[in-house]
Order: C-alpha cells, then sequence, then structure tokens
C-alpha cells in the first residue's frame, strides 16, 4: 500500500500546478462543455431510472468511460474500482468466482452459481465461463451491495452486478479502438449503430477482439504459456412503432481459443503414503520427489499444454408497453456456453494428474414486470420471474498416469489404488419459479419507506455417475437426486431527503440462495449429500451526499449481516487424493463500514477514494474430521480494502489537451479456504495503474500509452491441493502498450 499511496501522492503534487491551470482554463470552442461539478449518474438497480444518490442501496456505479480509462475487461478487474469486491481465479481462464463484502463462494464447478448475480442488460448469466464476455461497448456498471432478494432473486445473497450495453442511438453514431501492448497483446474493440428506419427501427453492432502471447515459459518445451484468444459480438436492434411501445431483440456470441490457465508447482512436502518427503535442503517435495525450486513465476515445467475452447451465444427479446399509469415489461432470454478445458493440474513435469472439463449448460429464463409510472406518492412493482437450466457435464481426471505403462495399458490399469481415468459426468435440472413485488411510498415530501417480498421455489434434479472409463470400463457410482427448495425473500428500508444533497437511510433485507449438490468428482455417495439453502439477514445505514456545489460526494454507509448455513467449498485431503466437497457451515457474522469520496473542483480535475472496513469470521463451522474452524476469517474477506485515483486534464496550444490517469488499490491479508492455513494465505499486496492521453480539440481521438500492475506486484489468486501437491495461481505480470481511440 505504502507505494501505491506514495505514488498517488507525489503525482498529485507534482500535477498541483497543472490542476490549478486547469482549473482556470476554459474549454476550447468545438470541444464537448463539461459542468463544473460532479455530474449526475442515472442507474435502474431498482428497475426505474433513478439518480444514484436518491437510491437507498449501497451502489457503485462506473460509466462506460470509465470502463476504458480504468481498462476494465471483465467482472474480475472491477475490484480495482469496488473495494469490497473479490474474486478468486479458478481452473480456467473464463471462469471465476465473485465475492463482495465478503460473501461468495469459491466453488469452480460447473453447476455453482454463486452468490454474486450477474446480469447483462436484465438477463441473469448461470454459467460460470459465460460472465467473461460481455465488458464491452459497456453503457456502464453497477455493482449493487448487499442481498437483492426482492428484484432480483435466488442468488444474489452477496448482490448483484449489472452490465448495460451501448442502445442504438437516434443519429448515426461510431467508436472504436485498437491497442497493442506487451507480450503482443492485441484488442480492437468497436461499435456502431443508428437509425434504420426513421424512428420506428434503429440497430447497434459491436464487437470485441483480444489476442495475447503467453508470458509462462514451459521449460520443457520452451513454448510461451497462458495466452490469449478470444473474441465477442453483439447485435442490438430496437422496434418502436410508436412511443408507447419498445421492442428490442439482442443477439450476442463469442469463442475462446486460448490456453487453460497453467500453474505454479508446490510440494506437500509428503510421499504417496503419507509420509515425510523433502529434500535435503528442506524444501517439500511432492510424491514422486519433483519440486519447482527457482521461485520463477513466469517459468514452469508442464508435460501438458492447457487448452481451452468455450463457446457462447445468447439471445433476448425485450417488449415493454407504456400504459397510462403502468408499464408492463417482458424479457425473455436464452444463453448457452460450450466448454472444453484441458489442464496440467499437477503442474510438473510429471503426468500425475490430468484435467479435462466440459460442460454444456443451457438456461432460458422469463421475466414480466408491472410497474407503476409517473406516480409521486407511490412507485410499485410486481413480477413473475422463471428460469430453466438444463447442465451436462463430462468431465474426467487422468490420475497418476505417471505409473501406466503405454505398451501394458490393461495390466498397469489399478482402479483399486486409482489410477486410471476417471469420469464423472453427471447431468443437473434447474427450475425456478418466482413472484415479487415491492413499493416506495412516500409519506412525506422528505420521508419514504420501501417493502418487498418475493416468494421462490427451486428445483433440482441431480443424475450423477462416475466411472474407470480407461481400456475397460469399471463403474464406481451411480446417484440420482431430487430435491425442492422454497424462500420467502424481504426488503425493507426508510429513507429521508434531509437536504436537497443528503439522503440518509436504513434498511434490512434477507437474501437466499437455494441449496443443491456439489458438482466435483465422487467415489461415495455421502460426498453427494445435498446441501441446504443458505440465508443472509442484512442491516445496513448510510447517507448519501454531494457538498460544495456538487464538487464533493461522499457517501458511507454501515452493515451487519447475519449469515446462516452458508455454503462452503472444501477439499477432504484425509487420504491421497484430495476430494471435493460443499458442506453448509453453521453460522457467520459480517460487519463492516464503507465510504465513498470523489471529488472534482474543476472540469479538467478528478480524484476519488473507496475505503471498505470488514470484519468476517465462522461464528460456528464445524468441517471435515472435526474440524473446528470456528472464528476464522471467511474466504477472500479482506479486513481493509482501499482504491483511489485522480484524473488530470492540461489544455495544449491549439485546443487539445493532455490527460493524465493514476490509480491504485490496496488490499490486506485473506485466505482462500476456511482453514486459514499459511498455505492458503494471500499477503497483502497493492496494485497501481496508469494512462497518459492526448486528446484532440473535440475530444473524438484519443491517443494514449498505459500501463496496469506498474509495480508487477504478483500475489496469489487460487489454490487447490492435487496429490502430494499443490496448484497455485498467480495474478498476471506488469502489461503496457499504447491505444488509438475514436468516436463521432
Amino acid at each position: 500500500m505504502m507505494r501505491v499511496a506514495a505514488l498517488l501522492s507525489v503525482s498529485l503534487l507534482a500535477l498541483t500546478p497543472l490542476a490549478a491551470q486547469a482549473q482556470e482554463a476554459a474549454p476550447p470552442e468545438g470541444a464537448p462543455k463539461k459542468s463544473e461539478g460532479l455530474g449526475e449518474i442515472v442507474v435502474t438497480a431498482q428497475r426505474r431510472a433513478q439518480n444514484v444518490q436518491d437510491v437507498p442501496i449501497s451502489i457503485a456505479a462506473i460509466s462506460g468511460e470509465a470502463l476504458s480509462q480504468a481498462g476494465i475487461r471483465d467482472p474480475r478487474d472491477l475490484s480495482l474500482l469496488v473495494p469490497g469486491l473479490s474474486s478468486q481465479a479458478g481452473t480456467a481462464a473464463t471462469t471465476t468466482s465473485l465475492f463482495l463484502r465478503g460473501v461468495g463462494i469459491g466453488d469452480f464447478n460447473s453447476n455453482t452459481t454463486g452468490a454474486v448475480g450477474v446480469y447483462v442488460d436484465d438477463v441473469f448469466l448461470g454459467a460460470n465461463a459465460g460472465k467473461l464476455f460481455n465488458v464491452f461497448d459497456s453503457d456502464g456498471i453497477e455493482v449493487l451491495k448487499g442481498p437483492q432478494g426482492t428484484l432480483y432473486g435466488r442468488n444474489t445473497t452477496a448482490g448483484a452486478i449489472r452490465f448495460t450495453s451501448r442502445k442504438p442511438t437516434d443519429t448515426f453514431t461510431a467508436n472504436g479502438s485498437a491497442s497493442y501492448g506487451r507480450y503482443n497483446e492485441i484488442q480492437l474493440e468497436g461499435g456502431m449503430g443508428g437509425p434504420i428506419a426513421g424512428d420506428v427501427l434503429k440497430a447497434r453492432v459491436s464487437g470485441t477482439y483480444l489476442k495475447r502471447d503467453g508470458w509462462l515459459l514451459n521449460r520443457v518445451t520452451g513454448h510461451k504459456l497462458n495466452d490469449l484468444d478470444m473474441w465477442a459480438g453483439r447485435a442490438i436492434v430496437d422496434f418502436t412503432p410508436n412511443s408507447d411501445v419498445l421492442v428490442r431483440a439482442i443477439v450476442h456470441g463469442g469463442q475462446n481459443r486460448g490456453g487453460a490457465r497453467q500453474f505454479q508447482h508446490r510440494g506437500q512436502g509428503v510421499d504417496f503414503a503419507g509420509n515425510p518427503n523433502f529434500s535435503a535442503s528442506g524444501v517439500p517435495l511432492d510424491g514422486l520427489g519433483y519440486a519447482d525450486t527457482d521461485n520463477n513465476l513466469n517459468a514452469g515445467d508442464y508435460d501438458v499444454e492447457g487448452k481451452e475452447r468455450v463457446d457462447v451465444f445468447g439471445a433476448s427479446l425485450t417488449a415493454s408497453v407504456q400504459f397510462d399509469k403502468v408499464s408492463l415489461t417482458s424479457i425473455s432470454a436464452y444463453e448457452q456456453v460450450r466448454r472444453k478445458t484441458l489442464e496440467d493440474t499437477d503442474a510438473s513435469p510429471n503426468n500425475v494428474l490430468t484435467a479435462t472439463y466440459i460442460d454444456r449448460p443451457d438456461q432460458f429464463s422469463q421475466e414480466i414486470r408491472l410497474q407503476s409510472r409517473d406516480s409521486t406518492k407511490v412507485n410499485w412493482i410486481v413480477g413473475g420471474y422463471y428460469f430453466h437450466d438444463n447442465l451436462v457435464t463430462k468431465s474426467s481426471y487422468d490420475i497418476l498416469r505417471v505409473f501406466r505403462d503405454p505398451n501394458d495399458l490393461l495390466g498397469t490399469f489399478d482402479p483399486v489404488n486409482s489410477i486410471g481415468n476417471f469420469a464423472f459426468p453427471y447431468t443437473q435440472k434447474t427450475e425456478s419459479w418466482a413472484a415479487f413485488a415491492q413499493a416506495d411510498v412516500k409519506l412525506t415530501d422528505k420521508l419514504t419507506v420501501t417493502g418487498g417480498l418475493r416468494y421462490s421455489t427451486d428445483k433440482i434434479d441431480f443424475d450423477f455417475h462416475s466411472a474407470f472409463d480407461d481400456v475397460i470400463f469399471v463403474p464406481v457410482l451411480d446417484f440420482t437426486g431430487s430435491k425442492t427448495f422454497h424462500d420467502l425473500s424481504w426488503r425493507g428500508a426508510v429513507s429521508y431527503q434531509a437536504s436537497r444533497d443528503v439522503l440518509l437511510y436504513a434498511s434490512a433485507s434477507k437474501g437466499y440462495n437455494s441449496g443443491g449438490f456439489a458438482g466435483g468428482s465422487s467415489s461415495d455417495p455421502a460426498q453427494l449429500k445435498p446441501f441446504r439453502s443458505e440465508k443472509l439477514y442484512a442491516y445496513e445505514a448510510g447517507f448519501k451526499s454531494e457538498l460544495l456545489g456538487r464538487t464533493l460526494r461522499f457517501n458511507a454507509a454501515g452493515f451487519y449481516y447475519n449469515y446462516k448455513d452458508l455454503q462452503v467449498f472444501v477439499f477432504d485431503t484425509s487420504g491421497t487424493i484430495p476430494v471435493q466437497r460443499k458442506l453448509n457451515a453453521g453460522n457467520a457474522e459480517i460487519y463492516g463500514v464503507e465510504a465513498e469520496l470523489q471529488a472534482q473542483p474543476s472540469r479538467n480535475f478528478n480524484a476519488f477514494v473507496n475505503l471498505s472496513l470488514l470484519h468476517a469470521r465462522y461464528k460456528t463451522f464445524t468441517a471435515l474430521s472435526a474440524a473446528d474452524y470456528s472464528g476464522n476469517q471467511l474466504v477472500n474477506a479482506p479486513s481493509v480494502a482501499v482504491s483511489a485515483g485522480f484524473t488530470v486534464t492540461q489544455p495544449l496550444p491549439g485546443d487539445s489537451a493532455l490527460r493524465l490517469r493514476m490509480d491504485g488499490s490496496f488490499q490486506s491479508e485473506t485466505f482462500l479456504a476456511p482453514d486459514n492455513l499459511a498455505s492458503n494465505r494471500v499477503a497483502p499486496y497493492a496494485l497501481a495503474n496508469a494512462r497518459l492521453s492526448w486528446l484532440s480539440r473535440d475530444e473524438k481521438l484519443e491517443l494514449a500509452l498505459w500501463a496496469k500492475n506498474i509495480t508487477n506486484t504478483r500475489f496469489t489468486t487460487y489454490v487447490s491441493p492435487v496429490i502430494t501437491m499443490d496448484e497455485v495461481n498467480y495474478n498476471d505480470p506488469a502489461t503496457y502498450g499504447v491505444q488509438v481511440s475514436f468516436k463521432f
């Protein structure tokens, strides 16, 4: 943190004279006019357009321009701007687990929806791999903190992230950017749209392409790994036969053909019999006596070079009809993902464990909302939601092939000692129904009360099989289960508009995430015992304010969570081969304070500081083998998280300008597993980013130099026990490059 703080402080001091000059400089003729002070941010968190400062919910709202300036590519990058939001990178380049205020689950399996709901243009995305293809041509992102069960449903115990894409415009518009950076990174992004048939028919198309060489040297082959190769596209058509009717069709798709994530190897210091196994110098070895000892995070020894093939497709149809005093909205959507990942799970030159993950989720959702419009006293909304997901997986682990003789595969096939190809295909069908209602009642001109309810039913059918599918077929386990979960979620809030620029609020709510079945490899029916629904009771109070002529925005909130039956993902390491388990912890207690400060004293200078202080501990949690984790810190729950930055614009002769943006973030220590062992600890770390741009007179052309993670800070993002070893994932090294952007 000290490095980032010092860097920001020195830069701010050095630029003070420039900021002072910028305050006095008038915008050049023909340039976009910028008002003094902070502009209004419009959000639709409560399913209607509102100033974010008028919504009694903790929301981080980030504009599309800010996303581009900060280099945000997917939800994993949002922690740079939203303290309290963190991610845990899983086994693939296109999957992740999200955490908000310490609430989340680090389960990388295909049937996990997580506790942070991800929505794109009001469509919920259930598949993990499909959540990382939508941060392009963005109009903005809203991060809603705390349970959002009333309006958003079962998968929002921690909160919701809402992505909004740019929509068709009344006149022709276009924008694009091209970037080249370290490791031959090429990123292209663009969009264009406008009227096709007057005001009746409008359209917009957009796309992005990202390709980057790998940065991780495989010392066995000399190849560079952890490369990127992906694209995504979107088309939107708006049909408005009159001013009261809007029919919007959206089609999107994407593809990833890059490398699967390659990990660093860490021996556990035991052999296959569980006996101590260390080198003469005390380095912990794996069961075959191997250790990666060079401490070079940009190199490793791999016998398998992983690949990932992901295909994403989705379509939605939104119809909105405005009546005299109400509006009716229908959103029908279909999403599918096809993923196949080949992974060198042991991260070593020996073929101890190679994973193949194959999943094919197909989801359909339908939402209908009826809500009031133009009401001064009561704003209400009622609706229904249906969700159907059919997930088919065909994953497998090739275990201990290092002990097999390629000329005698049958003779060296030993399923009793788990030597062979272990397949665990399963099918999961999820069907959810919900009805919801919420109303804001204005008791006086300043006092508003809010109440909401949502009743949900979730039915999950699970059909699991495991077997050694090798030279011969040896069945291990056949399991069929079905479970239905019911829940009534609620929210109550009161807000008081103390003045034109100050809002006070307090709320109480209940969030819910349905139970289900674990989706990992299993050989024992006990491992597939269904886990229960988790419930979170949240209490929050805060204020939102704009001061000094709206040149300063200061928002803060305090919260307390009573987290019951929280779902946790753990590894059973009692045997030689770790087994994935999903359990219910007893209870957890979370409380904290968050603050957001943003200042814009002039049209050419803007700065922000965001702070999160968090206490997140298991109150009661007896895990496997009677291990007591009570009092331990929750997974991915930093006690302190800070982000800060500034943007300064310096006018130049000829009416062009230079713009400098710097931002940094700090996170205190976290743990990647409930056991809080040192091997699962992430040390405190800080990151810093910078961007220097030249802008044309009308700001329609921008040339930029950019750098991300300029201090080359490395930290652990994921740890998984394998067989006598751990696979350890780290963040990417420093990157930098140039970019040209245009718009008209």
